[in-house]
């Protein structure tokens, strides 16, 4: 590890080297690959931010290629060094490697099993605000919510407890008075007779709802790639947040609830990150969950061109796309067009609020074929909430049309199933079954088979029901994952208690205690349950007003 470590460090920019004196030792451990870990913004920022402390040396630590000692990769320690294992954890794919990497390091996987010989467990990212309870057991703390600034305030504490010789109970308590800090052991659940939740009991003065911390000026955190290398997937890539947030308001999409209201990042600030960033590397990449609709987006693409540089962007909004944005794109060394029509019909994108025509979709393909951008990827989901047969067949007939508008270079379909999300109005909605979505994947795949230059890439059906109980379970996973981790999923399924099917193919009642409601996003739950209702009905619904409206509640927080 220690040699495949030097290699991966040789080619890195950025890298931060703090002596280990006196300070409080924190592993920052992202659950996958380097290559894969390595371009997740968050957790370069939490990198930064973290060594940014005088108090802390903080390094990073990924899961290892083969099954090996796992250790950081700056100095090769062991984790059992640390004084504090931080995970940064995006995906709920990336459980079981939790536990991989625990087992790698000899730690044990249970809170409850862990004393102060141990390092304190402690994770945050886009999937524990979602819903952490699949892995609470497993952790002794979760940071709930955006985390430039609570990293002082939540350090802070576990240095004066540290050097205090504070007991890890104590510990707990004065990490749960910090806004957005969530002690899982400091709260019973009890359950009713039919497996659902009855009720959630506080302990030790811990809230009854955790706030979910938000940044509210994300000027004062400029957030760019902090090290760069050739062996990401974004190959020597100077990675910008434009924005954070998106008011479109997509039933589906679980970012688009998370991260309200949209915030964007002033023309000044991206401006000088651009700039920086070409002249490190030569490219940069905008992202954000809608950076499309970045106000700026033109001017920086022109800055892009006027120093010799390239941009490439997360994706493009089918109905933001005009002539002029295409062709500033394309002069910034933009090669890959990615369209998200997400459904095949009008019907179905308005029940999953996705206000884009046919004709708007074909206009937009027309513009990019004049542009000669012949490089495209689509993403549809299937299994979506009242989806038929003809909806499936739409795709097909959509693909077609859009194919024969843009006559030269491929075209990739990204398939997948649909996955209900926490804390989007498709919460309460069941996984549409893995024969239904097989037969579904069937139609798309012989439709577009002797379409030439066509490519159909997709996700497993089986996957996404996996996904899908990640997704929506509760602390009752734990011996499931676990079972999974040492036998596998089908093992792990046969095994579990309550059955799968209980979490994946229930269509959930409103008055029903699901496993986040403890979390306080400020969206209120009513709204997203009429939102729902709404979608059952094919009514669309009309983007955020921010700081005008009153619909979710989030403004209201503010």
């Amino acid at each position: 590890m220690k040699k495949r470590g030097e290699i991966l460090l040789s080619r890195e920019k950025g890298t931060i080297f703090k002596p280990w004196g006196n300070r409080l030792k924190v592993a920052l451990v992202y659950p996958n690959t380097y290559n894969v870990g390595i371009c997740n913004l968050g957790f370069q920022t939490i990198y930064e931010r973290l060594n940014s402390l005088d108090y802390v040396v903080c390094e990073r630590v990924f899961l290892p290629d083969a099954n090996i000692s796992v250790s950081s990769l700056e100095s090769a320690r062991p984790l059992q060094d640390f004084d504090v294992l931080a995970f940064s954890i995006s995906f709920e794919q990336d459980y079981l490697n939790i536990l991989k990497t625990l087992e790698l390091a000899r730690i044990p996987f249970l809170s409850s099993h862990r004393g102060g010989n141990n390092p304190l467990l402690i994770a945050g990212g886009a999937a524990i605000f979602l819903n952490p309870e699949p892995i609470a057991d497993f952790f002794d703390a979760f940071v709930i919510g955006e985390g430039e600034d609570v990293i002082s305030e939540l350090f802070g504490i576990i240095r004066t407890c540290k050097w205090g010789h504070t007991d890890r109970l104590e510990l707990k308590k004065e990490l749960s008075s910090i806004e957005g800090v969530y002690i899982p052991a400091f709260y019973n659940i009890t359950y009713c007779p039919d497996n659902r939740i009855d009720k959630v009991i506080p302990l030790y003065n811990a809230p009854e709802k955790v706030k979910k911390r938000r940044v509210e000026d994300i000027n004062k955190y400029p957030i760019h790639s902090v090290i760069t290398t050739p062996y990401s997937e974004f190959r020597n890539t100077e990675l910008i947040e434009v924005s954070r947030g998106c008011g479109k308001g997509c039933r589906f999409c679980a970012a688009g609830f998370i991260y309200l209201p949209p915030r964007e990042r002033s023309k000044e600030v991206i401006m000088d990150s651009v700039i920086k960033g070409i002249d490190k590397t030569g490219k940069v990449g905008l992202v954000g969950a809608a950076v499309s609709e970045y106000s700026g987006l033109k001017d920086v693409c022109r800055q892009v061109i006027d120093i010799g540089g390239e941009a490439t962007l997360s994706s493009l909004r089918l109905d933001v796309i005009d002539k002029e944005c295409l062709l500033l794109l394309k002069g910034s060394g933009y090669k890959t067009i990615t369209l998200a029509p997400e459904a095949g019909s009008d019907r179905l994108r308005d029940v999953i609020n996705k206000c884009i025509s046919d004709e708007e979709i074909f206009n937009a393909a027309s513009l990019i074929s004049e542009a000669g951008m012949n490089k495209v990827k689509l993403y549809f989901m299937i299994g979506l909430p009242t989806e038929s047969d003809y909806d499936i067949e739409a795709i097909v007939l959509l693909v077609k049309k859009i194919r024969g508008i843009i006559k030269k270079g491929e075209i990739t379909l990204k398939v997948n199933p649909f996955i209900p999300k926490p804390w989007t109005p498709f919460q309460w909605s069941p996984y549409a079954g893995i024969g239904v979505l097989q037969k579904r994947l069937k139609i798309v795949k012989r439709g577009l088979a002797i379409i030439k230059g066509i490519r159909v890439n997709f996700l497993s059906p089986r996957e996404g029901y996996a996904q899908t109980y990640l997704s929506m379970g509760d602390r009752r996973l734990r011996d499931t994952l676990i079972t999974a981790h040492y036998k596998g999923w089908r093992e792990a399924f046969r095994k579990a208690e309550p059955l799968p099917d209980f979490f994946v193919n229930r269509e959930k009642r409103f008055e029903e205690v699901l496993p986040w409601d403890f979390i306080d996003h400020g969206i209120k739950k009513r709204y997203l349950w009429d939102e729902y209702q709404r979608a059952l009905k094919d009514i669309t619904t009309p983007p955020c007003n921010v700081g005008r409206c009153t619909r979710c509640g989030v403004c209201l927080m503010m």
